[in-house]
């Protein structure tokens, strides 16, 4: 006896018209790139993020930080703590109690070496997206977040 199993080539997809669902995708693939890239730099996405915040902004606090990037303590704490261990960040008395960071000499060219896998990440997943449209992006993706963040 042989059993026959149809398949069907016109399968519905109710997630396809579903923003959320395509962000979801679209960030899983994304990150999964960035790993990749940042990888032989002995980094992780978020480390790597930190660094780029950091090099743009030394002097900063924690408490800065997880503000501009909406970061909760608790997440930023273990990342300064590695990156400090390595001596990429150098933790220096600031105003009251608080801490700023800076990267150290250590910390700043690794920093230029992850600048460089952004940038190659940003061209990898830009590249289908035309030049003259990407601010356009770039803000409706703000305002998904926001919208996100903030669900009034």
């Amino acid at each position: 006896m042989s059993i026959s199993l149809s398949t069907s080539s016109a399968l519905v997809d109710p997630l396809d018209a579903l923003l959320g669902y395509h962000l979801r995708r679209t960030t899983t693939a994304a990150t999964a790139a960035l790993t990749d890239l940042l990888a032989p730099l002995g980094v992780n996405p978020g480390e790597a993020t930190l660094l780029l915040f950091l090099g743009a902004n030394p002097g900063c606090t924690q408490s800065d930080i997880g503000r501009a990037l909406r970061a909760q303590p608790a997440n930023l704490v273990p990342l300064i703590n590695k990156l400090a261990l390595l001596s990429m960040v150098a933790k220096q008395p600031g105003k009251g109690r608080a801490i700023t960071l800076t990267l150290t000499p250590q910390g700043e060219s690794l920093h230029a070496q992850v600048a460089q896998a952004f940038a190659r990440h940003e061209a990898m997943i830009a590249r289908s997206i035309p030049a003259d449209r990407r601010e356009e992006l770039l803000a409706l993706l703000r305002a998904i977040c926001r919208d996100a963040c903030h669900p009034d």
